[in-house]
């Protein structure tokens, strides 16, 4: 189990932007990363500003809540680790852990497990790079509607650091800074729009 903080940069891209950086700089190769997350019926989690997923990687797997805590996209991320073969069991169940930090917080909000439910998904191919001013990812995030979007996004703990090489990599790529909605709630308005075709 863990608590961390991480404050971050990000900005929506196009695939083109996503070539011509993964041209020029040095990302470590991709690796997938499947998502899905969770809230109660009437939304309760979306409307406290959290976010729940069940994350499963190749060989491990974990349980995030993410929290807001404070301006310029400072987040906490308390992370349950799991087995995944735990992970699949929960997935397949529409179900969550019934342990870990996470459970306790969420019951310190009269949230119980089995009010909690599946509402979307997303599957991310993610690219990281570290720089001299954090953690630079480059995510290609697909969609079960076939939708599919790009994300630039720089973990940083120096924000006069971070602000410059953001700055500087934006105008090399012609990257123009678009607002960003997180992925749970990407991933929830692909879920509507898939509704509705």
């Amino acid at each position: 189990m863990s608590i961390q903080s991480e404050q971050e940069f990000k900005t929506l891209i196009t695939a083109d932007q996503a070539a011509a950086l993964q041209a020029a700089l040095p990302f470590a190769p991709a690796f997938g990363q499947a998502n899905t997350y969770y809230d109660t019926a009437d939304f309760r989690l979306h409307k406290a500003g959290l976010g729940l997923r069940i994350r499963l990687f190749n060989t491990r797997a974990e349980e995030t809540l993410k929290l807001p805590k404070g301006p310029d996209r400072l987040l906490e991320e308390m992370t349950d680790p799991l087995t995944v073969s735990e992970a699949r069991q929960l997935i397949r169940a529409n179900s969550v852990a019934t342990h870990g930090q996470i459970r306790e917080y969420l019951a310190s909000q009269q949230i119980l497990p089995d009010n909690l439910q599946q509402f979307a998904a997303a599957t991310t191919w993610r690219r990281l790079l570290d720089v001299s001013a954090g953690k630079l990812t480059l995510d290609e995030t697909l969609y079960p509607n076939g939708k599919r979007d790009w994300e630039l996004e720089l973990e940083y703990t120096d924000p006069a650091a971070a602000q410059r090489y953001w700055d500087q990599t934006t105008k090399q790529f012609a990257i123009a800074l678009q607002p960003v909605q997180n992925k749970v709630r990407r991933a929830y308005a692909n879920v509507n729009i898939s509704q509705a075709d």
